[in-house]
């Protein structure tokens, strides 16, 4: 068993690379995430592992540590009620605003193993008809290196096909091998995937038309959901919206968001957010 000084070391570390908020309480967290960390870096313990830091504070180690808090888990269609305010109300105005002339891009940022950015191309494969010819980028992004490399992929496990997919999505849009399912051309052609750290400069990515960032903010600090809050303002076209999760609001970034009427947890990106951008 780890001693609270070792925890609330690595919870520091979290903090300041990441902004991960490890709550009181919860520090069990620390250890349950570590394990499996140890295993793979080749240490006997968890404790073999610590003395590792200790010794030689290695980047790569230090990252690996910090990528296994951060809250990875997501499902395919989760949360579908802002997915379908998205395609009902948001995409055909995008459309008719791009006219075919450029294309619609999202950011899916803490995608984690891509579950929410596929669901999103999976829509916009559905409602490609109502699209006149408009292209989609999909850019999603995630703190994690190997969370990453899963959701390129496109592959997946049954149980994680059964998490929110229905059969007729499940046949149409995957293909059967071995024990995964892994995702058509057709979907994978519209997402793309890099490692990104919310807390370091996104701007390589360019500006996105809607930006999901849900369950992402829930476990930062507050320091770090203001930074996150104002970058993703910053990276957002004009006219552009950010839908955030369950629970989620953007209190703490001031006059740059505004409530959309009707659409639970989505918000537009304000005048005010715009003038200080080209201040």
């Amino acid at each position: 068993m780890l001693d609270s000084g070792v925890i609330k070391s690595i919870s520091t570390e979290a903090q300041r690379r990441a902004g991960i908020a490890i709550p009181k309480g919860q520090t069990y967290l620390v250890e349950a995430r570590l394990a499996p960390v140890a295993r793979s870096e080749g240490y006997d313990s968890q404790s073999e592992l610590i003395r590792a830091l200790e010794k030689v504070p290695e980047d790569r180690l230090w990252r690996r540590v910090v990528e296994s808090l951060a809250d990875h888990e997501t499902w395919f269609f989760r949360d579908p009620a802002p997915l379908n305010q998205f395609t009902a109300d948001i995409l055909p105005v995008l459309a008719r605003e791009k006219a075919g002339k450029t294309p619609i891009r999202i950011w899916s940022a803490g995608c984690g193993t891509g579950q929410e950015a596929w669901s999103i191309a999976i829509l916009l494969e559905e409602q490609k008809a109502r699209l006149s010819g408009t292209e989609i980028e999909i850019v999603g992004t995630d703190i994690c290196s190997r969370a990453i490399d899963r959701a390129q992929s496109g592959a997946y496990s049954q149980f994680e096909v059964q998490r929110g997919l229905s059969i007729h999505r499940l046949i149409e849009n995957f293909e059967s091998s071995g024990n995964q399912w892994v995702l058509k051309d057709s979907i994978k052609r519209h997402a793309r995937f890099e490692r990104g750290n919310l807390l370091k400069p996104t701007d390589r990515l360019g500006e996105f038309d809607i930006i999901f960032c849900r369950n992402v903010l829930a476990g930062m600090t507050s320091e770090a959901r203001q930074h996150t809050l104002a970058k993703l303002a910053g990276q957002l076209s004009p006219g552009g919206y950010l839908v955030l999760g369950k629970g989620e609001t953007v209190a703490g970034a001031g006059d740059l968001y505004r409530s959309v009427s009707g659409k639970r947890g989505i918000y537009a990106r304000t005048v005010e957010a715009r003038v200080k951008q080209a201040a």
